[in-house]
């Protein structure tokens, strides 16, 4: 499950004098332990109640008719990027921390250079059953007798090996990948195992590798399975992966059953609009169901809610209905709005679902830092279920390597999954539920020019300074009574002393020009 470039949170709280108050408790301790911003989502302006797209994950009371739909909150903040202030208290949740086992290949300064990077942290309340030395859980026990809580902790990072390596048919490693080789065992960990996956395009591996069959692993996914005790002597973290040397095109079995892009249309800071497409390759019809936030200060004008169908023989675009619609409008400043459109898509038919909105022009103090730089509207979500009988068309029709990773409910472990997920004949809880984010939108608000209240706070401070200095001498000056000086000031003397100086240079002159002309005359 790729998440977008944001924040997201989710609660599903058992029965509470009032959920808000868990809300507000929960946003404040996580924003203690990980993120300050996690405490802004306590507000109703970024915390909404979803109907259909959330649902509780653990154990919950099955007379409860409502599914506890009440008391689920859901938020996100999008444009928070993840950092090492984030990743460090994620990595002292573990119980070796980042210093014995699997948590020493995790270095910072080659996992932020991956493109994408997700860290998540799931807390549920489970049934358990002893298994061995351990426990793990049980979905047979319906009187929950050992009831527990499960946490569970994922890092997903993505790289592109054209950045790392200087082409796509080098060789590479684990260890020179993430610039690090496993030290020590966790001695708390029961077990812990590194599971090579297939993938379309297929490597071969230099180095020899076990079996799965010697972990009771039927999973067509799973290439080779090491220990991490295998991997304490180095040899293994250094095993090399050679891409093949043609590189196979991908094809429409490689690409997700349901795609989903969000869009700004229209064009101003008065108006806008959404758009929002989603793809259905399957060639089977599948209910999805559409979420999307929206915030106070864009009030969206469900009037013009529109939902379309597109087939891919005609191409041409016909109106349809949703199923069922769940819409909350936005109030200003008080509360986000959001929309849930249960859809029906028919094989090889895309949907796309719009709507226009009105930009809310904001105070001077409602603007976050960089205004200018715009807003990000938060990521819609696609939640869909697959029915046993389209799981198992879908399972034996496609590759495994295009089979969902994302554990389901009934599974703790990879290792679990991977054993008992080889079984098509078998359904248990969460099998074939998937849930995808589209990309955040970059809108442009109505914005002030901040630099105005700058300008005039520079002209009135300098024309302040121009006249504080005479204004001082005139205030703080200490006045003495003097005679007056003879002949007047200084400045009319010296005026006096050039004026008279000239006259004697124009007299001069005179006398000597005069008699020149008299000789002239007597001649």
């Amino acid at each position: 499950m790729i998440l977008p470039s944001n924040i997201v949170l989710y609660l599903s709280i058992c029965p509470v004098s009032s959920v808000d108050r868990a809300w507000f408790e929960l946003t404040h301790a996580l924003s203690g332990q990980f993120c300050a911003s996690l405490a802004r989502l306590s507000s109703r302006t970024f915390s909404v109640v979803p109907q259909w797209s959330f649902r509780p994950t653990g154990i919950v009371n099955p007379r409860d008719k409502t599914n506890g739909t009440d008391r689920v909150r859901y938020a996100q903040m999008p444009g928070e990027g993840l950092c090492s202030e984030n990743f460090t208290p994620w990595v002292k949740l573990l119980p070796c921390k980042n210093l014995r086992g699997l948590a020493t290949l995790l270095v910072p300064t080659s996992l932020f250079r991956s493109n994408y990077i997700d860290l998540s942290v799931n807390i549920r309340r489970t049934c358990w059953v002893s298994h061995q030395s351990y426990y793990r859980m049980n979905f047979q026990d319906a009187s929950c007798s050992s009831l527990g809580y499960e946490l569970a902790q994922t890092l997903t990072a993505v790289f592109d090996r054209r950045l790392l390596y200087g082409s796509l048919h080098s060789p590479w490693s684990l260890q020179g990948m993430l610039g690090s080789s496993i030290r020590g065992v966790c001695g708390p960990a029961e077990s812990s195992q590194v599971f090579l996956l297939s993938s379309p395009m297929t490597a071969t591996i230099q180095v020899d590798n076990p079996s799965p069959d010697a972990y009771n692993i039927t999973d067509l996914r799973v290439q080779a399975v090491y220990a991490s005790s295998e991997l304490l002597n180095g040899v293994k973290n250094k095993s090399l992966f050679t891409p093949p040397a043609q590189m196979r095109q991908p094809s429409a079995t490689d690409l997700p059953l349901i795609s989903v892009s969000k869009s700004l249309i229209g064009s101003g800071t008065a108006d806008g609009g959404i758009r929002a497409l989603l793809t259905n390759r399957a060639t089977f019809p599948l209910h999805v169901v559409y979420m999307d936030l929206i915030p106070w200060y864009t009030q969206v004008l469900f009037s013009t809610l529109k939902v379309e169908v597109r087939s891919k023989g005609t191409g041409r675009w016909m109106s349809s209905y949703p199923v069922k619609s769940h819409l909350v409008p936005s109030i200003s400043r008080k509360r986000m709005g959001h929309m849930e459109l249960v859809l029906l898509i028919p094989p090889g038919h895309q949907v796309t679902v719009s709507y226009k909105f009105r930009r809310v022009l904001q105070r001077w103090d409602e603007y976050p830092p960089d205004a200018n730089h715009g807003y990000l509207l938060p990521a819609a979500v696609v939640s869909y279920q697959l029915t046993p009988a389209d799981l198992d068309y879908f399972r034996r029709n496609t590759p495994a390597a295009a089979r969902e990773l994302a554990l389901p409910n009934w599974a703790s472990t990879y290792m679990q999954y991977f054993q008992e997920s080889s079984s098509l004949s078998v359904h248990r809880p969460g099998d074939g539920f998937v849930r995808i984010y589209s990309s955040v939108v970059l809108i442009t608000m109505p914005t002030p020019d901040f630099s105005m209240p700058f300008n005039a706070l520079c002209i009135v401070c300098s024309v302040i300074a121009l006249l504080f200095g005479s204004v001082h001498k005139i205030t703080a000056g200490q006045i003495e009574a003097r005679p007056p000086e003879e002949g007047g000031p200084k400045l009319l003397r010296l005026f006096r002393k050039i004026v008279s100086r000239l006259r004697g240079l124009l007299r001069q002159g005179r006398r000597i020009s005069t008699p020149t002309v008299k000789e002239q005359k007597t001649d």
